[in-house]
Parts: structure tokens; sequence; C-alpha cells
């Protein structure tokens, strides 16, 4: 009787322990599914948010050339096709080339020299010794960042540098522009925060990201792990 009842508990004590560990992994599984669909649909939130503002002020600048019946007006238009064409379509993925990252942002920068003029002084550096990919619209929503709260506010001169590299452990983006002393470091304002925020999701805890100010320069500078 007791090696029978003894058997009995044994095969009960094995047959619920593997209920138990299936069903700990279904658990397990359910809830890195739930977080990943969270955090997606985080992601999207955060871009719905740069892209209406990224959005209306690229057309506040062709709404402003053709006050002036300027003829730069079509070549404006152009330009923000091309933009639009990348938020509407590429935007959408979950990651893009930096290469495509660069030439879009090459158009918000020609698209800006037409408001700027001669005022506008640009300097960009890119050395890409591998592509590596990132969540769309990082970079450009630091560069219009740069036009909004450093070119926009500023009367005199505007100065922007940028500088992107590449190899196959990370990709660096660092982007700095003067600044008026009106204009102060609120992060909120900014949308540093949205990207940050951006940036955690992507890549949890895994990039750097630096803001800092020396006299009347505002620079930022993200260093994230190489993806393909």
């Amino acid at each position: 009787m007791i090696s029978y009842t003894f058997s009995i508990i044994t095969g009960a004590f094995a047959f619920v322990s593997v209920m138990f560990m299936l069903r700990y992994k279904s658990e397990k599984q359910n809830t890195t599914k739930l977080l990943k669909e969270k955090a997606e649909l985080e992601l999207k939130v955060l871009k719905s948010q740069l892209n209406p503002h990224f959005l209306f002020n690229t057309l506040n600048n062709i709404y402003s050339l053709s006050i002036i019946n300027s003829g730069k007006t079509s070549e404006s238009v152009s330009r923000l096709s091309e933009i639009l064409d990348y938020v509407l379509y590429k935007g959408q993925n979950k990651t893009v080339n930096i290469s495509d990252e660069i030439s879009i942002i090459d158009d918000y920068i020609e698209l800006e020299k037409l408001r700027y003029d001669e005022r506008l002084k640009i300097f960009k550096r890119q050395k890409l010794n591998s592509e590596n990919k990132i969540p769309p619209l990082l970079y450009l929503s630091l560069v219009e960042n740069s036009f909004k709260h450093g070119a926009g506010k500023s009367v005199g001169d505007i100065e922007i540098n940028i500088e992107i590299e590449t190899d196959e452990n990370q990709s660096v983006f660092r982007i700095k522009n003067t600044y008026s002393e009106t204009l102060k470091s609120e992060r909120e304002s900014l949308g540093l925060n949205n990207i940050e925020e951006q940036l955690k999701i992507f890549y949890e805890n895994q990039f750097e990201f630096n803001v800092s100010e020396i006299g009347n320069w505002y620079e930022v500078e993200i260093i994230t792990p190489a993806t393909e």
C-alpha cells in the first residue's frame, strides 16, 4: 500500500510540476507579447506627436513664400512632397537605414534654406562606415528642433552643425545650433523628452542621450548601438 501510494503521489507531483511549468511559460510569453505591443503602441503615439508638429512648421514656411509670390514656392512644394512620402511610408516602419534618414534631412535643410537665405549657415559632416538602422524620424526630429528653437527664434545669423558617424558597433549623431539668450533650455518645450522616451522604448537602457549648453551653443548627442 505504501509503495502504491508513493507511486501515485510521485506521478501526481510530476504531473502538477509539468502543468505548472507549461502554464508559467505560457503566461511569460503572454506577458512578453503584451509588453511588446504596449511599447509599439507607445512608440506610435510618440511619433504621432512629432509628425503633425513637423508638418505644421514646414507648411508655414511654404505659406510665407507663397505670400510674397516667391519663385521658390514650387521648389518648396517638391521638397515637401519628398518629406511627406518619407513620413507617411518609411516613417511607419520600425527602423530605416541611416542613409535614408540623412537623405530626407538634406531635403529638409534645403527647404529651410529657402526661408533663411544667407542668414543660415549649415555645416554637415558624415562618415558612414556601416549602414546601421535607427527608428524613423529620430534624427530628423532633432534637426527640426534646431531650426524651430534655434533659427526660428534668432534675428541674426544662424549656424547649425551636424555630425553623423557609424561603424559596426554604434551610430553617433550630434547636432548643435546657436541660439538667442532669451531661449531657455526647457527639455519639455524642445520636444527632447519625447525623443528620449522613443530611445528608451526602442533601445531600453542601451543608448546615450546627452544635452549640453556652452556659450550660445545648444548641443544634443545620441549614441545608439548598431542594428541591422
